[in-house]
């Protein structure tokens, strides 16, 4: 035992020998090429760091060497596990630890959280005292470079590849496959025949590969041919068919015992020369919309499209901020409802909108466009659960000026399914102090066509609850009068392209009239939206149609809010009423330039959230234009 000590000390004062005379920057320029992990020398006497030139490249650090290491290295450390990293180098630098070995996170350039594995060992000085610490850094998750299920190389070296390319590439193509529901195959037969499969895709790619295409297996089912000497869009198209063809012969010879196929993505192989991360973005985008095709996707990229995705990224991203900033941003818009009979105004629907600042300007985003983008980003539970709050409240205004006001919020499936929705409505309708009536659910017939347990216990909340229920959209989907009469709705919404068809074809209006007519049949109500015209409105009286809904009806709404002000009609493109007291009988507008129209000014947007303005080919003031 004596002897091994002291053969570990002389041993310990060689390497340290050699290290002094040896400049160390050298010794890790020298070895680094022969490594994929990152090398470093750590200095603890003169809380010096070198480390390998990847390492830059890869990790938020300033440089290869670090004269501050203790602090420069603090940018680089993700922040949960500094204080932990600092007390394991104060037991090294105070000689009670000998060996480094810690899992801990690096920050890469973009400031993502890295894990990674330190290993290294304290190298003592002539005094015995802590004078290096000599180890490597390794990623716990780095990629491999080659798969030995599918026997192929990995994306390291497809990367490799690319960068080893001595001219700028200036044609052929990255081929970009996966395949379809491979979760699936795994699933049903387990992941051994998973492999199985992997190994069998590979090889039949690689059967329909020329001597200057190259194949690797990326992660998962993915897979990237690269052919850098095609010059056609043909060839790219060829080969997928090999590739297919091959593919479902495969699948006979297994006599079906599984049955799948592939979708492929291909961008143009000059996409290199933008960069590492625009090529990747644009290489999984392609597969991404080749997927969306349906199975055995085929799609080429096209920048038009990936801007509009990119687009959605930017409207997502800007969802999410509002969100977080308390829904800055978002707004309601209130839609009047007249009975058709009397001409009262009987309520309205809530409407969300929404604007982004984009470059310095406010850019409103349609609800075509930006409430997709909330449903599948699960973004409507939070922001429905806003919109929500704000009818509420602005029902129980209403109600001073016209009794028995009623509001109509949309629900969404998603808020449905995720959102538990109902309690949330319950709960608006008792702060509010709301009659259960007062609060009218609208739903799109494609929400609940399905008839799914989630939405059946959710109609059957409402119902005990007495809140109304309505079917919105009626004519745009598949709606029959037997789901009609399942649902059992309050009140059925002719849509708006309906009522217009109808206003100006024979044919349609007969249909419209027979509509009508049926849904009455079966006892429920019947609101025509989109009354854009004062003939429309008296041919809806002649049908006996139930409610009217439209911008168009605003009109009403200002006879009855504001009875004695004559006076507030005025020329001009944008306008605002402000309710200044309790009493309707008191109002102010402000009007303010922007992009060449009137709009309200923020002041004025804080104290009434009804909007008015007039529409281009209309004489009317409207109250919002859907």
């Amino acid at each position: 035992m004596k002897y091994r000590e002291g053969r570990d000390t002389v041993l310990s004062m060689d390497v340290y020998k050699v290290i002094k005379e040896i400049d160390t920057q050298n010794v890790i320029e020298i070895i680094d090429p022969c490594m994929d992990d990152f090398l470093y020398i750590f200095d603890l006497q003169k809380n010096m760091m070198k480390i390998s030139q990847s390492a830059v490249g890869r990790f938020l650090i300033p440089d290869r060497i670090l004269n501050n290491a203790s602090d420069e290295m603090l940018h680089a450390i993700y922040e949960e596990d500094r204080a932990m990293l600092a007390k394991h180098m104060r037991s090294i630098t105070e000689g009670k630890e000998k060996n480094h070995n810690l899992h801990y996170r690096w920050l890469d350039k973009m400031g993502i959280p890295v894990w990674i594995n330190s290993r290294g060992v304290v190298i003592d000085d002539e005094n015995g005292r802590p004078g290096y610490l000599i180890g490597c850094l390794n990623e716990t998750g780095k990629p491999q470079r080659a798969d030995n299920v599918s026997g192929l190389l990995g994306g390291l070296e497809f990367c490799s590849y690319l960068h080893s390319q001595a001219k700028p590439i200036t044609h052929g193509f990255l081929m970009h496959i996966g395949i379809d529901n491979f979760g699936a195959i795994n699933g049903a037969s387990g992941s051994l025949y998973g492999d199985y499969i992997l190994k069998s895709v590979a090889d039949c790619m690689t059967e329909c590969l020329s001597g200057g295409q190259r194949l690797y297996h990326l992660v998962a089912d993915h897979y990237v041919i690269a052919d850098l000497e095609s010059h056609t869009k043909e060839d790219a198209v060829q080969l997928r068919k090999r590739i297919c063809d091959r593919i479902e012969d495969f699948i006979v010879a297994e006599k079906y015992e599984t049955v799948f196929t592939v979708s492929v993505g291909v961008i143009d192989a000059e996409t290199i020369s933008e960069g590492y991360e625009e090529c990747r973005k644009k290489f999984e985008f392609s597969l991404k919309q080749a997927k969306t095709r349906g199975k055995k996707g085929f799609y080429f990229f096209n920048q038009e499209d990936y801007e509009s995705f990119l687009q959605k990224e930017k409207i997502v991203a800007a969802l999410r901020n509002a969100i977080a900033n308390e829904f800055e941003g978002f707004e309601v818009y209130y839609q009047p409802i007249v009975d058709c009979a009397s001409r009262r105004i009987i309520g309205a629907e809530a409407l969300m909108r929404f604007s982004m600042i984009s470059e310095g300007e406010v850019e409103r985003i349609s609800p075509f466009e930006f409430i997709p983008l909330l449903e599948e980003t699960s973004l409507i539970i939070p922001a429905g659960r806003y919109i929500l709050s704000e009818a509420a409240k602005m029902c129980r205004k209403m109600q001073q000026y016209i009794p028995g006001f009623k509001m109509n919020i949309n629900i969404s499936y998603v808020q449905i399914l995720q959102g538990k929705i109902a309690d949330k409505i319950i709960s608006a309708i008792q702060e509010n102090e709301l009659k259960p009536e007062c609060i009218c659910v609208e739903m799109t017939e494609s929400g609940f066509m399905d008839m799914t347990p989630a939405f059946c216990e959710f109609r059957e909340k409402l119902e005990e609850n007495g809140i109304p229920f309505v079917i919105d959209d009626f004519g745009t989907g598949y709606s029959n009068l037997h789901c009609i009469r399942d649902m059992n709705p309050g009140c059925v919404k002719m849509d708006k392209d309906f009522t217009s068809k109808a206003m100006s074809n024979k044919r349609d209006y007969e249909l419209f009239e027979k509509i009508i007519e049926m849904v009455h049949c079966i006892g429920i109500k019947i609101c025509i939206e989109g009354i854009e015209r004062g003939e429309w409105q008296l041919a809806m009286k002649r049908l006996k149609a139930d409610y009217l809904q439209s911008g168009f009806l605003s009109l009403m709404v200002i006879d009855v809010i504001l009875k004695r002000n004559a006076a507030f009609f005025h020329t001009g493109d944008w306008y605002r009423a402000d309710i200044a007291s309790a009493d309707p009988a008191r109002f102010s507008y402000r009007q303010y330039s922007y992009g060449g129209k009137r709009r309200q000014s923020q002041a004025s947007r804080d104290s009434f959230p009804c909007r008015f303005h007039r529409h281009r080919q209309s004489p009317f003031l409207l109250w919002q234009d859907e």
